[in-house]
């Protein structure tokens, strides 16, 4: 072949190398600049394989070749790399005049290998062989791996012996560099990102089998190779979450701290962080781990993409989407939001601030209803409950007349689907799909959900009416609240939390403890209006509805007293304070627990003097 030709050819070789060294160089948009690259490497890789394969050219076939699929790796199919990697070791053998073994990559290897070993195109030969470690390290093929790292360093191939770090740590790699012939890609930047690819790919794989150990050893060997502070930042999250599997979490803090000093857009850490701050029970330092990491992933979510250049061989690319999506997985934005609200109104201090997402995040929902997280893992509650929560926040933060709002949401959106009876056997299992507000509940379970809903909305707003020291509007909630329960029919017992029965249980058992606080809350109404008969006869109903509630209890002693009903109160006294009964505790929703205003809370000390007393005085008159 002419010479000429050779060099025309090499110089087209060049050009395109060049042509993405100076993209890579002025970190300029994307683009189309590989695809264009990938096309140019196509028709010249064509040129150079449409003469006989031969030793001379050889070099520049391989150089050509090498960048072809590094482009290939991203623009091309997986069909066409392999295609592309078959098609050049058989011209290698064909070069130097060797029998094609066969056409399966295994074999085809093993004797490109064997018949390059200590030939001066080595090197180049083993440019390819880390293009074939690149797409195999892409499919988590970890034996094919090692069966060729283990050839490339001389050894005998053995399924029994071999460990594949061990052979990537002291792998015998041929580099040689031709200034003749530019490549894309250096070997050696090629090598030592596959190398510690391959340990943070043996990490994950090792985590995902809960060998936490194992998988420390080699991301504690990938933090010490040279690596991109993105992909180093991955491997300092990953080893702390290790770390917090292994239950040392002061460890992993600084594994997340390390992370985010590298990247700070590592997000996964910051979202780790708060997981061990709220095991720690430091809620603040969670709160505070949560709002930065809205603001992180906002701010991402509105970058653009395209002003960002991309490494030819990525890290995504070499790890795979898999595990990708398990080293960078996070709640989405609206789960964030929820968890903000959500710790906040738990936590006295913040509760305005709580409100504040709250808030936020119902204006996210109905900007955009395609916004709602699939299940990915997650827990994120129907859009009916954050709404609910919202008001429970709102109450809770004094925001009256945006509860009550919030509350008429819910209560127009679910008060139409529920008929006038329903009858309930525990045994159905409840949809936990997420739904809109807009829900037609047709099925059983959506109904008895609508009831629990609709009530709750009315209970709350109830409260609000409460705060606003209305009790006339607020009793008319309260038994608006008891009109939509009384619906529900429970043909058998509910059964435990924890038992066979599952959602509709739970749901059933909300019904009857939101029951119980809605005549209790009416009943104090009934006391501030001077109705003690009716406040008697409703707290006697919530203590059918919660058995064993204390404050209720005490009320009833209260009442009795103060309808001159002195002997059964104190009867009723003695009676609780024998009683070993109590309330079972049952992790409520939020929008159904209680905070320090409660007005059913009891305040013990005056009603423990004077039963007290009476009971003392009844016993010396005896």
């Amino acid at each position: 072949m002419p010479s000429n030709l050779v060099d025309r050819w090499g110089e087209e070789n060049n050009k395109i190398a060049k042509k993405w060294k100076e993209y890579e160089t002025r970190r300029q948009p994307l683009q189309d600049v590989r695809r264009q690259c990938y096309t140019e490497c196509l028709k010249l890789q064509q040129k150079v394989q449409g003469v006989p394969a031969q030793t001379g050219h050889l070099k520049l076939e391989i150089a050509v070749t090498y960048n072809t699929l590094l482009f290939s790796l991203s623009c091309g199919s997986p069909n066409e790399t392999k295609d592309c990697i078959t098609n050049i070791l058989i011209r290698a053998l064909e070069a130097v005049r060797k029998q094609v073994p066969e056409y399966d990559l295994v074999p085809l290897w093993h004797a490109v290998l064997k018949t390059f070993s200590g030939m001066v195109h080595e090197p180049w030969i083993h440019k390819l062989v880390l293009i074939q470690w690149a797409v195999w390290l892409s499919e988590e093929r970890y034996e094919e791996i090692l069966h060729l790292l283990l050839e490339v360093n001389h050894k005998k191939r053995s399924t029994q012996s071999g460990d594949l770090l061990a052979e990537t740590r002291n792998l015998t790699f041929s580099i040689e560099e031709d200034a003749s012939l530019l490549v894309t890609l250096a070997t050696k930047d090629l090598k030592d990102h596959l190398h510690v690819c391959t340990l943070i790919s043996y990490g994950v794989e090792q985590m995902k089998d809960e060998k936490y150990m194992e998988a420390l050893e080699a991301l504690q060997e990938a933090s010490t190779q040279p690596s991109p502070r993105a992909l180093l930042a991955h491997v300092h999250m990953l080893t702390g979450f290790c770390y917090a599997k292994l239950e040392q979490p002061q460890c992993a803090l600084q594994c997340y701290r390390k992370a985010l000093e590298v990247d700070f857009n590592c997000h996964r850490a910051l979202y780790q962080s708060s997981l061990i701050y709220r095991q720690l029970g430091n809620t603040n330092a969670e709160i505070e781990a949560l709002h930065l990491l809205h603001s992180a992933v906002m701010l991402h979510a509105e970058s653009d993409p395209s002003s960002t250049s991309m490494p030819l061989i990525s890290s995504d690319m070499l790890l795979g989407s898999k595990q990708i999506s398990f080293i960078c997985q996070i709640p989405s934005p609206l789960h964030i939001l929820h968890t903000l609200g959500h710790r906040c109104v738990l936590n006295d201090s913040r509760t305005s601030e709580g409100a504040e997402y709250y808030l936020d995040l119902l204006a996210s929902l109905q900007s955009d209803s395609n916004q709602i997280p699939a299940d990915d893992g997650l827990s994120f509650p129907r859009i009916p409950v954050v709404y609910l929560e919202a008001a429970f926040a709102l109450l809770k933060a004094k925001r009256v007349w945006d509860a009550l709002a919030v509350c008429e949401e819910v209560i127009t959106k679910t008060v139409d689907l529920i008929p006038e009876r329903l009858l309930i056997t525990p045994s159905v299992t409840v949809s936990r799909e997420l739904v809109p507000l807009t829900l037609e509940a047709d099925a059983l379970d959506e109904k008895l959900e609508c009831v629990l809903w609709s009530g709750a909305a009315y209970f709350l707003q109830g409260q609000a009416y409460l705060q606003l020291k209305d009790t006339k509007e607020a009793l008319t909630n309260f038994t608006r609240a008891i009109n939509q329960l009384v619906k529900v029919s429970i043909k058998q017992n509910v059964k435990e939390p924890g038992s066979d029965g599952g959602a509709v249980d739970h749901t059933v058992m909300f019904l009857e403890v939101l029951k119980g606080k809605v005549l209790a809350f009416r009943a104090v109404c009934f006391v501030e209006r001077g109705q003690l008969k009716e406040a008697l006869r409703d707290f006697q109903l919530s203590l059918q509805a919660t058995p064993g509630c204390r404050s209720t209890e005490m009320w009833l002693v209260e009442m009795l007293w103060r309808l001159d009903r002195k002997q059964e109160a104190a009867a009723m006294w003695t009676q609780i304070l024998n009683s070993t009964q109590s309330s079972t505790p049952v992790d409520l929703p939020l929008y159904l627990q209680t905070w320090q205003e409660d007005p059913t809370s009891f305040d013990l000390s005056i009603l423990q003097k004077k039963m007290e007393e009476f009971v003392q005085n009844s016993f010396v008159t005896t």
